[in-house]
């Protein structure tokens, strides 16, 4: 009889709950991130060209909050909170969860891959963004970044040749 939260790969080999989870996770997180660049972006691409820099950020990072559901009373600069510090709706700490959940199942590269993202986004949160445009590179940076993760988990997961069982063994199991 199987164990009820584990899945069998092969005889004796199994992916445990917690590996799952972890892999789950990953992909959330990554996505989290991914598709908040991509609103941050969007959102100041709109920013008309007469609006005061400063007020025309705060107003499309109003709308950026709605939509990932940060109440922007709580919140002294939205802009830090959306690319920072926001626990479950910013950029950078999506990523760090990311990462989190990578060093528990994933190739070093793919955890290489991340932290590459991740310090890209502390080193610009020292200095913060002084512009819509700052931003709009910041969210850039983000996608290009998140690319990159995703072709490592094309290339080292899911390549293209066949793998062994030996193989699979250790991209999933051990």
């Amino acid at each position: 009889m199987t164990e009820p939260r584990s899945l069998a790969m092969a005889q004796d080999r199994w992916i445990t709950d917690s590996r799952i989870y972890n892999l789950i996770w990953l992909g959330r997180w990554l996505e989290r991130a991914e598709n908040i660049a991509r609103t941050t972006s969007a959102a100041t691409q709109r920013i008309p060209a007469g609006a005061g820099d400063a007020d025309g950020l705060q107003a499309a990072m109003r709308d950026v909050a709605a939509t990932l559901g940060v109440p922007p009373e709580d919140c002294s600069d939205l802009t830090l909170e959306i690319l920072y510090s926001n626990p479950v709706s910013s950029m950078l700490q999506s990523l760090y969860k990311a990462r989190m959940n990578a060093t528990q199942v994933a190739p070093v590269e793919l955890v290489r891959a991340i932290s590459e993202v991740v310090l890209m986004l502390e080193e610009q949160e020292s200095s913060g963004p002084a512009s819509a445009d700052d931003v709009s590179r910041t969210a850039r940076g983000v996608m290009e970044g998140l690319a990159a993760v995703g072709e490592e988990i094309e290339n080292r997961w899911f390549s293209r040749e066949s793998l062994t069982e030996e193989e699979a063994y250790h991209r999933f199991v051990q």
